[in-house]
This record gives structure tokens, sequence and C-alpha cells, in this order.
């Protein structure tokens, strides 16, 4: 019966009916290449301090971007950062007057949620009311989050 049928078809009809499931097939593997494109371009999200005063040497410096989160404190000689999501890579530079950035790659601590580094910032920011400025950089499944604050040491 399907082949009687597929006998009175016209030409054109009959190499559609032959051709549709190759450019479907085509059409979901163009898709996916698209799409896993897409996500490996790179993504910049901006962080912010989520207090007026951030203070690394007393543990009172938390960065936000939505849910992500980054506690930035001095522990034991070493600065320290605790993130909500598993890092990446992990970079803070400590910038003087003169604008020029000094960077520190941090390392993996216990997991990728703690990173650590040693780093001056201690020694330049231990008087109060004294402040350092601080970029940084994180990388996260490539997005890239970045985060320019100052710290100021209370008076505490």
């Amino acid at each position: 019966m399907f082949i009687k049928s597929f006998n009175k078809l016209n030409r054109h009809t009959k190499i559609a009916i032959f051709i549709a499931p190759i450019l479907m097939i085509l059409g979901f593997a163009a898709s996916d290449l698209w799409i896993s494109n897409k996500a490996e371009e790179a993504r910049f999200f901006e962080m912010k301090a989520e207090s007026q005063n951030c203070d690394i040497v007393n543990d009172k410096c938390i960065l936000s971007s939505g849910e992500f989160k980054i506690s930035v404190y001095e522990q034991e000689g070493l600065t320290t950062l605790n993130s909500t999501f598993p890092l990446d890579t992990a970079t803070l530079f400590l910038v003087d007057e003169n604008e020029q950035a000094t960077a520190y790659r941090m390392g993996m601590k216990d997991s990728p949620y703690y990173w650590y580094q040693v780093t001056p910032i201690a020694s330049q920011a231990q008087f109060p009311d004294s402040q350092q400025k601080v970029r940084f950089i994180a990388t996260v499944k490539g997005g890239q989050y970045i985060a320019e604050f100052y710290s100021t040491t209370s008076g505490g």
C-alpha cells in the first residue's frame, strides 16, 4: 500500500521525504555546535563590596554578584578567599599610589571554595583608617568575576 502511494508522488516530494531526516540531523548537530561555542565565550561580571567599608584585615569584606559571594580576609599571614561557588582561578592585585598593580596568584587551600596567598596587605593596612586599593579577578566555568575596591582598616 505504501509503495503504491509512494509511486504516485511527484519527483520533488520523493526527494523531500529522503532529504528531510538528513537536514534534521545536520540542523541538530549545527545547533549543538553553536550552543557549545556560545558557552565558551568570555563573560564578565562585576562584583561589588556588600558594605560601605570593606576591611580585609578584620574579616569584614564580602564581594557579591547576584548569589555569588566571595569573602576576602587575612588569616595567619595569608590573604584568604572563601567563595560560595568553586573557583577555577583567583588573582588578587594590590594597587599602589601610582596605580601600579602587583599581582598575587591565589592557590587552592583545601577545596576550590578556599584560596590563599601570602600578601603584604596586613603590614600595609595595619593602622586604623589605612587604605589599600585592591583589584580581584576570579574565573568560574569560563565566566570572569572582577572587582575593584578599597580595603579600609577599621579603628577597633
